[in-house]
């Protein structure tokens, strides 16, 4: 419900200046979206199931129109992990929930232009290809790939105390080390000096100090061995002797080697050089290709060096450890599994789990729905998979309907199995938009008033000099009957479509003070909100 008021009338001459007649600062239905809005909750109106939200395992998903409401839930969701992540962190206890933001502006458009080269697609049998090879795992290394970058900016940053403590967990932990390795070098969007870093810090040492000591055992055993046999000539006979055997042996049996010894050598010499030399290239021929198994299954960022990802290989694993080895071990194979190590590795670093947002998927330039129908379709339905929505902690806005979107197929109702999450399809009655607008309304003249107390001022006075309460939103629209005002809101279905209307209305008001809006005036308003509202 609306704020309480104390509601006096406007009088009957009515000024063109309306915000200087209700003593407003501001028209409050300029903002039409939620980023340049105030998340006050007095001037939003929320749905009950809504109202109070707090973190939890719970996936919700949101359908609706552009102007819905879809990205102010999204925000006053956000707001809630970062107040909670705040608490957290003041108390000692953890960092919160880590936050994935697939909403971020360029993230997902990269992320589908790498897609779209990796597949081979172009701009003209974009929606075909998008269509046949694009799967819920890719979806999945999308988020990887966000979390990847903002780990790795945050643990190479030296001024960065989180950063620096995060980077200490993981090189205590050695599996740790091998996941964010892979992670960084398959996901993030970094630079080479990032990964050079993170390899001087994580990678193990090529030789423990165990082996170095024993190698530097046995080099001082041999040096004082040789220096006892020079200075002992019965020592050196004892240990010439069994040479003396063997060469007199081969003078026996193979007499071309001790007539040739200079041939022999330089053959035995080539021969083993040339198989080192191929033992070398097999090697490295089976790393390129372990490595190209591993990095073909990831089609939305712009991979390493093939050599730089088989010389990070043949460090972390063994020459036997497969592909599909290290990928079940630290990548994962299913969006379910990818998501569960990233959450355990994200514990590790102090995290209490991952929280996944989603939103404004139709300012994504391969997603727009207008050039490539099919292609937000097929997003959308890969989201709508139990085995990814099951992860929990999901927040998906989707801009359009379900049945738009053919999600309310008998094959993809039984693979979201909706039942199981929150669904919302977001559509606003004619009641519910005019108590958003009498919350603007209200919110505005309130904000006002603190402003004018926060500067020292006094509040705003009547003619009778006493103090004037709050006006009520039916002051603000004396020119329109109240019937006419709601038959045509009625005809607005979204809360932006509400904004240009009232905008448009006002401006009206303002420019015939002293007449009665005729019933083409609110034709008109309503006509060009719908009109740019699309």
């Amino acid at each position: 419900m609306a704020a309480p008021t104390t509601a006096r009338s406007a009088g009957n001459g009515r000024k063109t200046d309306l915000l200087k007649q209700f003593h407003l600062s501001r028209n409050p239905f300029v903002d039409r979206t939620a980023e340049k809005s105030e998340l006050d909750d007095t001037s939003l109106y929320q749905h009950s199931d809504l109202q109070g939200f707090k973190p939890s395992e719970t996936t919700y998903l949101f359908f609706g129109r552009r102007g819905s409401g879809k990205t102010t839930i999204r925000m006053q969701m956000q707001r809630a992990y970062q107040e909670y992540n705040d608490i957290a962190r003041a108390s000692g206890r953890t960092r919160g929930h880590f936050l994935v933001d697939l909403s971020r502006p360029g993230h997902l458009t990269g992320c589908l232009r790498q897609f779209q080269e990796r597949i081979g697609a172009t701009d003209d049998n974009w929606d075909a290809a998008f269509s046949e090879t694009w799967t819920s795992a890719d979806m999945v290394d999308c988020m990887l790939s966000y979390a990847a970058t903002h780990l790795v900016d945050e643990v190479t940053d030296w001024h960065s105390v989180e950063g620096m403590d995060m980077l200490e967990r993981i090189r205590a932990d050695p599996r740790a080390s091998k996941q964010f390795l892979l992670l960084a070098h398959l996901y993030a969007k970094t630079d080479a000096r990032s990964l050079d870093f993170l390899s001087s810090k994580l990678l193990p040492a090529r030789y423990s100090a165990v082996q170095l000591g024993v190698a530097a055992g046995v080099a001082t055993a041999l040096v004082g061995g040789t220096s006892i046999a020079a200075r002992n000539p019965e020592v050196a006979h004892a240990l010439s002797a069994p040479i003396e055997a063997v060469t007199g042996e081969l003078e026996r049996s193979a007499p071309f080697i001790t007539d040739h010894p200079r041939l022999c050598a330089t053959l035995a010499g080539t021969a083993v050089l040339g198989g080192s030399l191929y033992y070398r290239r097999f090697q490295r021929s089976r790393g390129l290709e372990r490595a190209a198994l591993l990095t073909n299954s990831i089609r939305v960022v712009k991979q390493q060096p093939p050599e730089k990802i088989a010389g990070l290989l043949s460090v972390l694993f063994s020459a036997h450890d497969s592909a599909e080895t290290v990928r079940q071990l630290c990548i994962g194979v299913s969006a379910h599994q990818k998501l569960e190590l990233l959450s355990s590795l994200v514990r590790l670093l102090g995290f209490e789990s991952v929280a996944v947002f989603g939103d404004c998927f139709d300012e994504v330039v391969l997603l727009d729905p207008v050039s490539y129908p099919g292609a937000l379709k097929v997003f959308a339905r890969e989201v709508c998979k139990n085995d990814l929505l099951n992860f929990g902690r999901l927040h998906f806005f989707f801009p359009d309907s379900r049945l738009s979107l053919d999600l309310n197929t008998d094959k993809t109702l039984k693979e979201a199995r909706f039942d199981r999450h929150f669904v919302r399809d977001l559509q606003w009655s004619r009641h519910q938009l005019e108590e958003l607008a009498e919350r603007r309304f209200m919110a505005a003249q309130m904000a006002a008033r603190r402003r004018v107390a926060e500067a020292g001022g006094s509040p705003p006075r009547g003619d009778t000099g006493e103090e004037r309460g709050l006006y009520s939103f039916t002051d603000l629209f004396q020119a329109i009957k109240v019937e006419d005002f709601s038959s045509y809101i009625s005809k607005l279905s979204t809360p932006r479509e509400l904004m240009l209307f009232m905008t448009e209305l006002l401006a009206r008001i303002e420019a015939h003070p002293d007449n009665q809006l005729s019933a083409q005036d609110m034709e008109i308003a309503v006509s060009k909100a719908l009109e740019q509202a699309v």
